[in-house]
């Protein structure tokens, strides 16, 4: 699953992963699907449950962090594996950003979608966000 959305960046006890887009938008959805995709197998994933999730940050790295910690949460507190996102973000001005996200997956299931690695925490260590010839970058890592 891993390819040109995200990939994995070889850390010697976590999980640096490397999402991108040719939005920002894109580049955080790929980010929840790296994510995601560290715990289960995304491609065993049927997209039949609808998540509306809204998260804020006062900067684009806080709004990230928020934002994968939601998915996180969703995935350990109520047992919904993520696959399918479709994010917007609004804001900027006044150091306030929105993310407002449709979201599809089902209930966990472990025969089906396999249990890969338990994701402790997101952290903000090694966080990055860049925008590079109109396309964006975001780097930041699991603790495990």
């Amino acid at each position: 699953m891993p390819g040109k959305d995200f990939r994995y960046i070889e850390h010697m006890t976590d999980s640096v992963v490397e999402a991108y887009g040719a939005t920002l938008e894109e580049a955080f959805e790929n980010s929840a699907r790296g994510l995601v995709n560290t715990m289960y197998d995304l491609k065993k994933v049927t997209p039949k449950i609808i998540i509306n999730m809204e998260v804020k940050g006062f900067d684009l790295k806080n709004l990230l962090y928020n934002w994968l910690e939601q998915v996180l949460l969703y995935s350990i507190v109520d047992k919904i594996v993520l696959s399918r996102f479709k994010v917007d973000i609004a804001g900027g001005t006044d150091d306030n950003y929105l993310l407002s996200c449709s979201s599809k997956g089902e209930r966990f299931n472990i025969d089906k979608h396999g249990y890969k690695v338990e994701v402790k925490a997101v952290t903000y260590h090694e966080m990055e966000i860049r925008e590079e010839r109109s396309k964006f970058s975001i780097r930041f890592l699991l603790d495990l």
